[in-house]
C-alpha cells in the first residue's frame, strides 16, 4: 500500500499536525497531494468505480507547473499519480514527469493499469517515484480481456513493461521503485490465485496485493461456499510465502479480515511446532528468496509485531483534512480518493494555499474533528456532515483511514493523548 508520503515528514510537519486537530485549522501542508492527471482511460474495466467521473478534461501543464511552485512553498513532502483515469494516458505525460523531477517533489505512489509504462516512462521513474502499483487483477488473457474490456494482447504488454521497470532499475542500481503487483480477486478469477502468486514471482514484482471488487450486483458476488475455497487458496500462498512477497490479503466485496487472522495464526503455531534447528534449515535450503530477502523478512515480522504491540488500545482515526488532498483534472480539489466528489476548491479560480485554509476545508476539518470527539458513539448526521460520509467513522472500516500513518508508533502515541484530550 501507498503510505501517502507519511515518511518524508518531519518531527514538526506532525506536530503541526496535531496542533491544528486540536484547533479545528491547518498549521502547515498539505504535506501530500494526489494527482489525477487526466480522466481519461485506455481500458474499460466492468467494474471501475469512477467511471461515472470520467470526461476529456486534464491537468494543462502550464497550470501543473505553478502548482508544483505553490507546493514547494507550502512545504508539500510527497505527490501521488491515480486517478479516475489512466494517468499515464496524460497528452504530456513525458512533461509532466519531467515537470516532477525539476520540483524535486518525489512521487511516493504511481497506480497504473501498465499499459502505457514502456521504456522512456521507465526511465523517467527510476530515482523520481519510490512505489509503481501495477493493476494487472488477473491472470490470464481471457479474463483480463474480460474484466479490463480491452484487447488480450494487453495483458502481455503489462508484464513485459513491468519486467522493464525492474530492468531499468537494475541497471541504473537504483532502490526505487518499488514495484507491486495488484490483483483483485472476485468470483470469476479467485481458483487462479496461486498463478497470481507464481506470475507475481516470476515478473520480478517486489510485492504481491491480493484485493476484491467492490459494489458489485448480487448476482456476482462470491457464494459462502467459493469464499471458504478462496481462503483455502490464500492459505496455500501464504503457507509458501509467509507474507514475504505478499503485502496484503483483503477484499472490498466482503470482510476477510478475521478469516486472514485466523489463517496467520494457524500457519504461525504450525511453524512454532517445528523444532528451531530444523526450522532454520529448512530457511536455509530455501533457493526462492535470496539471502537479503529472508533478512528483510526476518525484520519486517519483527517490526510489524513491535507496531502491534506498541499501538495496542490506541485510538486512531482519519486526519486526511490536516495531511492530504486530491486534485481532479476538472479542477476540483477534494479530500480523498473515496470522497473525491465533495468540491472543497478548485485550482483553475484559487491557489492551493486558498483552498487548504479556505472555510470548505476548515468545515471538513471540523467534522472529523466531530467524530474524534464522539469516537465509538458519532453518528452520520446529513444535516450537519456535508463532505464526511458514514465510512469515514470509526465504524465504517475505511481502506484508507489510518494505515498509512499507524507504523509510526510514536505519533500514534501522541495522536491518541491529543484526542483523548479534547472535550466531547
Amino acid at each position: 500500500m501507498s503510505q501517502l508520503g507519511w515518511d518524508h515528514l518531519t518531527r514538526e510537519d506532525k506536530a503541526a499536525i496535531l496542533k491544528g486537530i486540536e484547533d479545528g485549522v491547518a498549521y502547515g501542508g498539505p504535506y501530500h497531494v494526489e494527482f489525477h492527471p487526466q480522466d481519461r482511460c485506455n481500458v474499460d474495466c466492468f467494474f471501475c468505480s469512477t467511471a461515472s467521473l470520467r470526461g476529456k478534461d486534464e491537468i494543462p501543464m502550464p497550470r501543473f507547473e505553478e502548482i508544483l511552485g505553490e507546493l514547494k512553498a507550502m512545504g508539500t513532502r510527497a505527490i501521488r499519480l491515480s486517478g479516475g483515469g489512466e494517468p499515464l494516458f496524460h497528452r504530456k505525460i513525458h512533461d509532466f514527469l519531467r515537470a516532477i523531477q525539476a520540483s524535486g517533489l518525489p512521487i511516493e505512489n504511481l497506480t497504473t493499469n501498465g499499459v502505457l509504462l514502456r521504456s522512456e516512462v521507465a526511465e523517467l521513474l527510476v530515482g523520481t517515484c519510490e512505489q509503481v502499483t501495477f493493476s494487472l487483477n488477473t491472470a490470464d488473457e481471457t479474463t483480463y480481456a474480460a474484466m479490463m474490456q480491452t484487447n488480450e494482447r494487453n495483458f502481455q504488454r503489462v508484464i513485459d513493461n513491468l519486467r522493464g521497470l525492474v530492468a531499468a532499475k537494475r541497471r541504473r542500481g537504483a532502490r526505487n521503485p518499488h514495484v507491486k503487483l495488484q490483483f483483485l480477486v472476485w468470483k470469476e478469477n479467485f481458483r487462479q490465485i496461486p498463478e497470481m502468486y507464481r506470475l507475481g514471482c516470476e515478473a520480478g514484482a517486489d510485492s504481491i496485493l491480493f484485493n476484491g471488487l467492490a459494489f458489485l450486483p448480487p448476482e456476482k458476488m462470491m457464494s459462502e461456499a467459493e469464499t471458504e475455497e478462496m481462503m483455502g487458496l490464500y492459505e496455500e500462498v501464504l503457507r509458501l510465502d509467509e507474507y514475504r512477497r505478499i503485502d496484503v490479503v483483503n477484499s472490498f466485496e466482503q470482510d476477510i479480515s478475521e478469516r486472514v487472522t485466523r489463517i496467520g495464526v494457524k500457519l504461525g503455531e504450525e511453524r512454532k511446532a517445528i523444532p528451531a534447528v530444523r526450522r532454520i534449515g529448512r530457511l536455509v535450503a530455501r533457493k526462492d528468496f535470496s539471502l537479503g530477502e529472508k533478512i528483510a523478512h526476518a525484520h519486517k515480522r519483527r517490526e510489524r509485531d513491535r507496531v502491534l504491540a506498541a499501538n495496542a488500545g490506541l485510538d486512531t482515526h482519519c486526519l486526511i483534512g490536516w495531511h492530504s488532498m486530491l486534485v481532479r483534472p476538472t479542477g476540483l480539489v477534494a479530500p480523498c480518493c473515496l470522497i473525491q466528489g465533495a468540491e472543497l476548491g478548485n485550482i483553475y479560480r484559487q491557489s492551493i494555499r486558498e483552498i487548504w485554509h479556505g472555510e470548505p476545508y476548515n468545515r471538513f476539518r471540523a467534522e472529523l474533528s466531530r467524530i474524534m470527539r464522539a469516537r465509538m458513539s458519532w453518528k452520520h448526521d446529513p444535516e450537519t456532515d456535508k463532505t464526511i460520509t458514514p465510512l469515514c467513522g470509526p465504524k465504517g472500516n475505511c481502506p484508507i483511514g489510518t494505515f498509512y500513518y499507524y507504523p509510526d508508533t510514536r505519533f500514534v502515541r501522541d495522536f491518541d493523548a491529543r484526542v483523548r484530550s479534547l472535550t466531547p
